[in-house]
């Protein structure tokens, strides 16, 4: 059964970056950001009253520092980059999370020279896909990746929180609500214009409720499974983003991005797999 919430959740994952594309015909990027949460909130809120689940006292500073990182710092440059980027793209950038999380956790780990083939061919798959112009990648691509390795930084320092995380997710995710509400009200373009309900709907369901499913699948995951074999599971959503927007968001079929997608996916399973041994 554990194995069918991790297929739905990879396919929820892989669903929402299309799924938010679809919406900014209709709403403000930072607004979306903000319905996100909320329904994250909801949804939480629903779990840990089914579950009685109770409350728990936290450190604020780091509650808040992580909340910055992980889901405002991070969901500002998310939502606004992948304006500027297509779906397919946006998958191969996301390939990039292993090797991001090694980054950070750099000072605990050992290198060698298998770990090193695993970060040399991530690099040459990123500049396959973005067809060798490093130098002019966009800020689409800078804003993606930048927001990858922050929300990196703030998972890792999230290894020494000891409280329960449905209850520390959720007050993350109310103080970033809160913050949210304070930056749109110094937005000065239109939040939302005509809103196609079903696109709507779709984003509520994923990115929303689903974001709440998925971190309680992880989590369950992790202590049936294992990090590492989560982390494999988890791994293929970006193939799911890579698919969906060829076939729901008609994006144009580009050779580069493939083989840079194929060579990425691959090395992050390489490097998952020595990280095991």
């Amino acid at each position: 059964m554990l194995y069918i919430h991790l297929f739905l959740a990879n396919l929820i994952w892989g669903l929402n970056v299309i799924v938010t594309k679809l919406n900014y015909d209709s709403f403000h990027p930072l607004f979306l950001a903000m319905l996100k949460i909320l329904f994250s909130v909801l949804a939480l809120l629903f779990y840990i009253y089914y579950k009685k689940i109770s409350f728990e006292k936290v450190s604020i500073k780091k509650l808040i520092v992580q909340t910055n990182l992980i889901n405002v710092i991070n969901f500002l440059l998310t939502y606004y980059g992948m304006q500027y980027v297509e779906g397919t793209m946006t998958a191969t950038i996301n390939c990039l999370a292993p090797v991001m999380m090694f980054i950070v956790s750099v000072s605990l780990c050992k290198w060698n020279w298998k770990i090193l083939i695993s970060f040399m061919m991530s690099f040459l798959g990123f500049l396959i896909a973005i067809h060798f112009r490093l130098f002019n990648i966009g800020k689409g691509i800078f804003f993606l990746i930048t927001a990858l390795f922050i929300y990196n930084f703030g998972n890792y320092r999230l290894k020494d929180i000891t409280h329960n995380p449905f209850i520390y997710n959720l007050y993350m995710l109310l103080i970033a609500f809160f913050e949210f509400i304070v930056i749109l009200l110094f937005q000065k373009n239109d939040l939302f214009k005509t809103v196609n309900t079903f696109s709507l709907w779709l984003f509520i369901l994923t990115s929303g409720i689903g974001y709440a499913y998925i971190q309680c699948v992880y989590f369950l995951s992790i202590h049936s499974i294992g990090p590492l074999k989560t982390s494999f599971f988890m791994a293929f959503s970006p193939a799911f983003t890579y698919f969906f927007s060829l076939i729901l968001l008609k994006e144009k079929f580009d050779f580069f991005v493939l083989i840079g997608f194929i060579v990425i996916f691959t090395a992050s399973f390489y490097f998952i797999s020595k990280k095991e041994n």
